[in-house]
């Protein structure tokens, strides 16, 4: 019988022999295909998308392998390809607590570094307020000019400008800077306007400046053309407030309430020469037999007033041509027809077969429809009905509408009730606009001092208003068909026109599609109506005309 200590020594030797024939065991497993649950203990966590693992008996052991591993193991080097040695192991084993073999494995979840959270995060705004700084009107010239200026912080910038208010606004920057730079435009001569800036940084706080600016006189020569339906003269788009036919000693009066075209001579032919006469106070336009004139302010030539009421309906352009001047580069011509092209008035007893052929020689074409002076009867929505069908038949080009101002050598003279009055000039002239006109007339050239107050004030809203009616056409409706509406939309900003054309009392609601609850502006007072995400509602006067504005978001 072995002695103690050679028992032991052949137990220890038999213990290394099991345990060597184990590690034997493993190699020849991964030389001929690890089982899933090796793979799973010698590679890391399993994949999702690796079956499930199953108890297995491991030679050597007298219990099955555990299925669920209890260390999250980490790859060192990559797996066997010799027998490891103590010097150099493959695995690194972290020992991790039980779990329930029903409770899921937590999210593995990695700490945002502490420096990253705050680039997530705005800063706080600075202590210091927004703040307009150096304001310089630069470049001024009879049409616009340029205003450079800057902000503390970066800010986005818009501006606006007006005679009185903010009315027109320019299209935003849509960055922030610091050093701004505003160019106004479509600005008239001789004119003082006042032009806001307008900034708003990254923490929403808004600042606004003003700046003073008074343009140039009208240059010594003037260029005119037409663009997308409207004037176009001395590089901006001109809204024209016209008369007919006045001599010199009326010229104060009109130019005093507003009246900025002149066309034609109507004094004896030693009172020639309109545009020496306006020396540079007003654009003029001269009668085509003196297309080729030139001077100060001049613009254009028009055509025999009323021509269609002269002219048979098979009329040709051959049969005109001696009347139709060559065109002339920077000069535009206008033509007034009667207001028998209107499909709710009645024809000329030639018919109508003249107007394709006269609306396709003038660059301008206008109307006088006058229905108190000329119908006799309180027609005023036809106003706007006429001047919305002139312009879809005219080919695209501005057109213009004469405004009965006074009474007139008419069969209604004799009838006061249809007299003009301040409140019929007013409707009439707002339904013109909204109908589309690019232009307004006065007819005749001589008007009471009641109806002269009410064309001044017009005149000098059609002046702040120019750009805006000028601009493209948007959407507005009417719940009262008594109030007749429509809209202009320009830079963010949309400007609603609404006339009631009875001598009642009407409720209506204004419907703009995308105000969002901003609340309009009266033009003329400043009063506020209050707006939900349709529109607005007011209430309309007899022959009340308004304009709104709906400025843009942020203002």
């Amino acid at each position: 019988m072995p002695s103690s200590g050679e028992l032991r020594l052949r137990t220890l030797i038999l213990a290394l022999i099991a345990l060597g024939g184990i590690w034997i065991g493993l190699v020849i497993q991964r030389s001929h295909g690890t089982p899933p649950t090796a793979v799973a203990f010698a590679a890391g966590p399993r994949p999702a998308d690796l079956p499930a693992s199953k108890l297995v008996h491991v030679a050597g052991l007298s219990r099955p392998a555990a299925v669920t591993p209890v260390g999250s193991v980490t790859p060192r080097v990559r797996p066997f390809t010799r027998v490891p040695t103590r010097q150099t192991p493959d695995v690194r084993v972290e020992l991790a607590a039980r779990r329930p073999a029903s409770e899921p494995a937590p999210p593995k979840t990695e700490p945002i570094p502490e420096d990253n959270r705050s680039s997530a995060e705005s800063p706080p705004p600075p202590l210091e307020p927004l703040a307009i700084s150096d304001v310089q009107v630069l470049d001024v010239t009879s049409s616009g000019a340029r205003i450079t200026w800057q902000t503390n912080v970066p800010a986005q910038a818009q501006t606006a400008f007006g005679l009185d208010s903010p009315t027109v606004w320019a299209q935003p920057s849509g960055e922030s800077l610091i050093d701004h730079q505003s160019i106004v435009s479509g600005l008239e001569f001789s004119t003082t306007y006042q032009v806001y800036l307008h900034a708003v940084d990254e923490w929403n706080r808004a600042q606004t400046a003003t700046a003073t600016v008074t343009t140039q006189p009208m240059p010594a020569q003037s260029i005119a053309g037409t663009s997308s339906g409207h004037i176009v003269v001395d590089d901006r788009p001109f809204f024209g407030t016209a008369v007919w036919a006045q001599c010199s000693d009326g010229f104060d009066s009109n130019i005093g309430d507003g009246i900025n075209l002149f066309m034609g001579d109507g004094c004896s032919k030693d009172d020639g020469n309109l545009a020496a006469r306006l020396d540079g106070r007003a654009y003029s336009v001269v009668n085509a037999v003196d297309a080729n004139a030139d001077g100060r302010g001049l613009i254009g030539w028009y055509y025999p007033d009323e021509w269609d009421a002269f002219l048979q309906s098979t009329v040709t352009r051959r049969d005109l041509a001696k009347s139709i001047p060559a065109p002339r580069s920077g000069r535009i011509s206008f033509l007034t027809l009667t207001n028998h092209f209107y499909s709710h008035a009645n024809p000329l007893p030639e018919g109508k077969g003249m107007y394709p052929l006269l609306m396709s020689i003038p660059d301008v074409v206008g109307f006088d429809l006058y229905p108190l002076q000329v119908w006799c009867r309180p027609a005023f929505a036809d106003v706007m009905d006429s001047q919305q069908e002139l312009g879809s038949t005219s080919g695209g080009k501005p057109t213009f509408q004469w405004i009965e101002v006074a009474p007139m050598e008419h069969e209604c003279r004799d009838q006061s009730s249809l007299d003009p009055t301040p409140d019929t000039v007013r409707a009439e002239t707002w339904l013109a606009v909204a109908g589309g006109a690019s232009a307004i007339g006065y007819f005749p050239n001589r008007w009471s001092p009641t109806i002269g107050t009410e064309i001044a004030q017009t005149n000098r809203q059609l002046k702040a208003l120019g750009p805006a009616l000028l601009a493209p056409a948007a959407t507005a409706s009417s719940d009262a068909p008594a109030v007749r509406v429509s809209a202009r939309m320009l830079n963010g900003a949309t400007y609603v026109i609404a006339v009631n054309t009875t001598d009642t009392t009407v409720q209506a609601k204004i419907g703009v599609p995308g105000i969002g609850g901003r609340s309009p502006v009266v033009v003329g007072g400043g009063a506020v109506v209050g707006a939900d995400d349709q529109g607005f509602s007011d209430s309309f006067g007899p022959l009340a005309a308004r304009v709104y504005i709906i400025p843009p978001a942020g203002w």
